[in-house]
């Protein structure tokens, strides 16, 4: 199964310590490299930050050529465009992303989609997430 991810759900599984869920459910993820970009900037969390500078095996940075990102519209942020340019070209599977103007335009596009929740969701359903305790953990984390 090839699987692209947006910096969304990266982003917040990440911060919720289930990110690995991608590669139980997945195997591999393809990451755009604008989207490595987004994670690894000053603003990011220091944790994302850090898992983006090292990312684990199961995780590949793929450049996108600017060509293929300018096929898509530009009423979405870059990394946007280029997880659905990078989707497109490699004909994934899967796209996870978050943002509603992404899934819907990656829609339009034939492309299946799904978010954090989603996984969040089939971890749950697997017995491997414990959605409440999830859901604490994020309120403290973006709390302190």
């Amino acid at each position: 199964m090839i699987v692209v991810a947006d910096s969304g759900p990266l982003h917040y599984l990440i911060l919720l310590e289930h990110v690995d869920l991608l590669r139980r459910f997945h195997g591999q993820v393809l990451v755009p490299d604008l989207v490595a970009g987004e994670l690894t900037m000053v603003g990011a969390p220091e944790i994302v930050r850090e898992w983006m500078a090292n990312p684990p095996m199961w995780v590949e940075v793929r450049p996108v050529t600017a060509d293929a990102i300018s096929l898509i519209t530009d009423d979405l942020d870059p990394g946007e465009r280029a997880a659905i340019a990078l989707a497109e070209t490699v004909a994934a599977d899967l796209l996870l992303i978050d943002e509603a103007a992404g899934r819907a335009e990656a829609r339009r596009r034939r492309l299946r989609v799904t978010g954090t929740l989603g996984v969040l969701r089939a971890g749950a359903e697997q017995g491997v997430v414990n959605l409440p305790e999830a859901r604490a953990t994020q309120a403290h984390d973006l709390l302190s």
